[in-house]
């Protein structure tokens, strides 16, 4: 009986408003100690469920089982709006929901709406980032009994269209897929950090076509395959650098056709030369000009790209 199934404690909600979050935004892990749900109204998120990562875009909301690890982190330049609800509930029910991500459908739609529109007017924002809410000492009569009523009604009508899902949907298995191949090509990748990679070798490598993988990355990323893995090697660059090597043995040991083509891609991606930015990491002082170079101005034509190495 569902009536025994969803007694419900509510403990504390929502886990940031929309105000609160911007692009490229996130918490550290933690451990829900009850159950979480997480609806996503506007924008996009990478949630964090213990080892796996969920994209969850607009309309999509997923639960955390008591003692899961679970973190956020902001995607695309849109700042989301999300709504966090920690509550206890008891009965076999709720595990219909473990490992579930679901999309809100019409039937469902008012009581998320009724739920993120109503908990900014009972909780009080946390004041550390990320953690509970504080429930509001001047509620309304009956402000948290309603709340939960609506909780519970929306338990209800998801653990309904639970039971007759047999199988995710095909977006959430595309999804899937695409994360898998995301992360097996950044591992790819940092195991190739110090040669010139090919799309084609890397398509190869992976066992999947070069739309494929393009896709996954723009959904995921929103980049490419290659402009992903030329961000990790100006990453290993710098950290290179900033351990004294100098910007001629970086070049050659990561396998870049010379020392101008290497600083010219290096500031384009960083805003500072080689050279520079090893001064910058080491502490040590920007490096003189002579009198020649103080009175000539900056010369403003781009150096010529040299043909990279087959």
């Amino acid at each position: 009986m569902l009536n025994d199934v969803f007694p419900l404690r509510v403990e504390a909600v929502p886990a940031a408003r929309a105000s609160e979050w911007r692009a490229d935004d996130s918490f550290p892990p933690r451990q829900t100690q009850a159950w979480q749900l997480i609806y996503v109204r506007s924008g996009t998120i990478e949630e964090r469920c213990d080892d796996r990562r969920v994209l969850l875009r607009a309309g999509g909301l997923l639960f955390h089982q008591p003692g899961e690890v679970f973190a956020m982190t902001t995607v695309g330049e849109v700042p989301p709006e999300t709504l966090r609800i920690d509550f206890y509930c008891t009965g076999a029910a709720m595990d219909r929901f473990r490992g579930t991500i679901l999309h809100a459908e019409p039937t469902e739609q008012h009581d998320l709406d009724w739920l993120a529109n109503t908990a900014n007017t009972v909780f009080d924002a946390a004041p550390v980032r990320g953690e509970p809410p504080i429930v509001k000492d001047d509620l309304p009569f009956g402000a948290m009994q309603q709340f939960i009523i609506h909780l519970e009604n929306l338990l209800i009508l998801l653990a309904r269209r639970c039971r007759r899902t047999k199988r995710p949907v095909a977006r959430v298995r595309r999804e899937r897929r695409q994360y898998v191949l995301v992360e097996d090509a950044r591992a790819y990748f940092a195991a190739n950090l110090t040669r010139e990679l090919k799309v084609d070798e890397v398509c190869a490598a992976l066992g999947c076509t070069r739309p494929q993988l393009q896709q996954a990355f723009r959904a995921r990323l929103r980049r490419t395959a290659m402009e992903e893995f030329s961000a990790m090697r100006i990453e290993y660059a710098a950290q290179l650098l900033a351990r004294g090597a100098s910007p001629g043995e970086v070049a050659a040991q990561m396998g870049y056709c010379s020392g101008a083509y290497f600083s010219q891609r290096f500031r384009a991606a960083t805003g500072h030369t080689p050279s520079a930015y090893r001064r910058i990491q080491q502490g040590l002082p920007a490096r003189r000009q002579n009198r020649q170079q103080k009175g000539k101005p900056e010369s403003k034509t781009p150096i010529a790209e040299s043909p990279q190495k087959e």
